[in-house]
């Protein structure tokens, strides 16, 4: 697997309207990757300790051909001026620090319990 990791520091209005912060990115998720299906997982991390406020974003892929297919849709949908709109609301919300792309290491390592 690949994942596109974005870290994000929440903007003055999420902080103080947290409970609105929460509801709304709920809500996001569902909306933004309902027309990518290339994106098999996607999961949030949220610092606690050190860089508080901040969010990861973690979207994971079978391999960089899923990676490029999200592209190719995420352009496509971006052409969509209502699409568009509602995408760059997020800037009410969050600023994006940085983006890389990470992946699994080629051995079996890594601790789960269920």
């Amino acid at each position: 697997m690949i994942y596109l990791v974005y870290r994000m520091r929440l903007t003055a209005r999420a902080r103080q309207d947290m409970k609105g912060f929460w509801h709304w990115l709920e809500d996001r998720e569902r909306w933004f990757y309902r027309d990518l299906p290339s994106v098999k997982e996607v999961r949030w991390y949220y610092s606690v300790v050190g860089d508080v406020y901040t969010l990861e974003n973690w979207a994971a892929f079978e391999d960089e051909a899923g990676w490029g297919a999200y592209r190719a849709a995420l352009a496509t949908l971006k052409a969509d001026e209502g699409w568009e709109r509602e995408r760059v609301s997020q800037d009410e919300w969050w600023e994006f620090v940085d983006t890389r792309i990470v992946c699994d290491p080629p051995v079996p390592v890594g601790l789960h319990r269920d």
